[in-house]
């Protein structure tokens, strides 16, 4: 049996613009999907309750009924059509049995949906014996989550699930998203022991959206050359440079300033959502220095830096936050055979 787990994150700063070749810089929160997949005559998928056996190729089709399968899914479509199967490393009538189960927020902004398929898609390969490095395997999960879930996403989730931690990604000559091999990995600097402290809360308004599309309009704003929106997503990509600088020295001033400036950009660029300015106001209102999304929009999770985080997390919650969660910089995707 293998054991695969792999964390949620939260965005300080530089997001979105990891669609965009920009920088951001982001952090492991404690909260953790987890999956095992073991031997099995048939093809068994039980995800948060939602449970199928697939015995025929229309089962794993997308099904309304048992949407919390579809990641699942998709990582075996992909897989059966992928060069494992060329190279003689996967048959595609292989068969398995996966378990999973997460207590990151789903549809949260906080990669629940990534992190899911992530340790599917780790528990899986290694199932079979199939080695990849975390570079190619962040970049893998990607690609099934743009090819056959067709979500519009940047790569910062799919790197941070895999190495954990605190990080900068820099992401230049990723922005035209191609799947080539010559298409450079994105950059991944550990800030690990380099921050005096970690004065953040997040905060999650317990609204679910899906991210591929809120992310999905602007996207097409941008590859059309629409001035706004390639200035915009410029600046905050600078803005996840200058943000870097400003955490790694512990100046919380500058930092607040270029998350309220990145809060602004998108919310003019993308919108962030009623209950997220609701609760981005309710956390500047109580001293945050700044407050934006940790994630996407129109639902999902802000995160504040603020010197007496019990006090705004309180305060939050008195507005109607129904979820606090934490920065923790801890380990990335893990994969054990039991």
């Amino acid at each position: 049996m293998i054991r695969v787990t792999a964390p949620g994150r939260g965005g300080i700063i530089g997001n979105p613009s990891d669609i965009y070749g920009g920088t951001v810089v982001s952090c492991t929160i404690g909260e953790r999907a987890d999956a095992t997949i073991s031997s099995s005559p048939q093809i068994i998928l039980d995800v948060y309750g939602h449970y199928q056996v697939v015995d025929s190729p229309e089962k794993l089709e997308y099904d309304p009924q048992l949407h919390y399968l579809d990641v699942a899914k998709a990582v075996w479509r992909y897989l059966m059509k992928s060069r494992y199967v060329d190279e003689g490393l996967l048959d595609p009538q292989s068969t398995f049995h996966v378990r999973a189960q997460s207590n990151i927020p789903l549809m949260s902004g906080c990669a629940g949906s990534t992190a899911m398929l992530m340790v599917i898609l780790a528990g899986v390969l290694a199932h079979f014996d199939i080695k990849i490095g975390r570079h190619e395997l962040a970049e893998l999960a990607r690609k099934v989550e743009r090819h056959e879930l067709s979500v519009s996403c940047g790569y910062q989730d799919q790197y941070m699930v895999v190495f954990g931690g605190l990080n900068c990604i820099e992401l230049r000559d990723k922005e035209n998203h191609t799947d080539t091999e010559e298409t450079p990995y994105a950059t991944i600097e550990s800030l690990d022991g380099d921050v005096p402290s970690l004065p953040f809360i997040l905060a999650n308004s317990g609204v679910q959206r899906h991210s591929g599309e809120y992310h999905a309009v602007p996207r097409r704003k941008w590859e059309q050359g629409d001035p706004a929106q390639v200035g915009g997503f410029a600046r905050i990509g600078e803005i996840g440079r200058l943000g870097k600088r400003a955490l790694v020295r512990g100046d919380w001033d500058r930092l607040g300033e270029l998350m309220n400036e990145n809060h602004a950009l998108v919310q003019d660029l993308v919108g962030v959502g009623e209950a997220n300015q609701g609760l981005i106001d309710a956390a500047l209102a109580a001293g945050a220095k700044g407050a934006k999304l940790s994630g996407a929009g129109r639902g999902g999770t802000i995160i504040a830096l603020h010197e007496d985080i019990d006090y705004v997390g309180q305060e939050l919650l008195a507005v109607g936050a129904e979820r606090l969660m934490s920065l923790v910089p801890g380990p990335g995707l893990t994969v054990e055979r039991i």
